[in-house]
């Protein structure tokens, strides 16, 4: 079976290696990048050519497969195509009432959409460990399929339009709302004369409910305030304000999902979004004036 050619946008973090994936397993790619560095360091790997502008992408390719950091960089590049037949694969993640949006849309020009968002994994896992919830027309998935243990190491299946930006989002907003909880339990603790250090080891041993995963991979470097490669506090911020949006569209108030989206839209504020998610410890020690990372020997 002939291979469809890929038109790439998004070649940041996460787009990047999934980029590299695709061309180390044979898809032909034309790639539509600002960074014009980061287009020709990978055009030199595979099948990879660069295009001028998104007119000349769109003539060149089957499918363009979208990694993009905000909804309006996607709806940028959704509203401007054009030729029937094309479909577009989203991996970025939006609000599900938007992805709906983008579908009808699309489809009224003969468009096909298929929205892939991406769930996060902790620091430790390979880059390829992604997984990835896939949602569309089922006969426009199955022309995607090929592309998905590329990309990923799991996929689900899991509905029609909207149905994977409606799950990424809901997911994202509640491990950002752990994320949060772990800082201020911890700032709870040293406040009141608690070692840090004794309270990380119990709760990672499995001493109790708190423990998890999210909990034994961010707790430590809270406390060590050690950076690492990963989804940066921006990410995360933009991730808790969809969440804290649909909420409002459908008319709940969730504090819970309001106060991790004030407290990391603040983050920014002061200077931090570069930094990884760990680093919301650091927007609660401003905020409660009690020190979370262990003192500098």
């Amino acid at each position: 079976m002939e291979r469809e050619t890929i038109g790439f946008l998004g070649l940041g973090a996460a787009g990047a290696p999934i980029a590299r994936r695709l061309a180390a397993a044979g898809w032909p790619l034309v790639l539509l990048e600002r960074d014009r560095a980061a287009a020709e360091a990978l055009a030199g790997a595979g099948s990879i050519a660069i295009a001028r502008d998104l007119a000349e992408l769109e003539r060149r390719v089957g499918i363009v497969l979208t990694c993009l950091p905000s909804e309006k960089a996607v709806e940028k590049v959704a509203g401007a195509l054009a030729r029937p037949g094309l479909l577009l694969f989203d991996l970025s993640t939006v609000r599900p009432a938007n992805a709906r949006r983008l579908h009808a849309s699309l489809s009224g020009r003969g468009i096909r959409h298929v929205e892939c968002p991406i769930l996060p994994r902790l620091h430790e896992g390979p880059p390829s460990d992604l997984f990835l919830l896939v949602s569309g027309e089922p006969a426009d998935i199955e022309r995607v399929r090929p592309l998905l243990p590329v990309i990923g190491q799991e996929h689900r299946l899991v509905g029609g339009p909207g149905a994977a930006s409606r799950i990424v989002c809901v997911h994202n907003a509640l491990a950002l709302v752990e994320l949060a909880a772990i800082a201020e339990a911890m700032a709870l603790l040293a406040a009141d004369g608690g070692d840090l250090d004794a309270f990380l080891a119990v709760v990672a041993a499995g001493g109790g409910w708190a423990a998890s995963p999210l909990f034994r991979a961010e707790a430590p470097r809270m406390r060590e305030a050690r950076p690492a490669p990963g989804t940066t506090l921006r990410i995360a911020a933009k991730d808790a304000a969809l969440a804290a949006s649909m909420a409002e569209e459908a008319g709940l108030d969730l504090p819970l999902f309001r106060r991790t989206a004030e407290l990391l839209r603040a983050a920014l504020a002061e200077g931090l979004g570069e930094l990884d998610m760990a680093a919301v410890a650091r927007a609660i020690e401003r905020e409660t004036g009690i020190a979370i990372a262990r003192a500098a020997a």
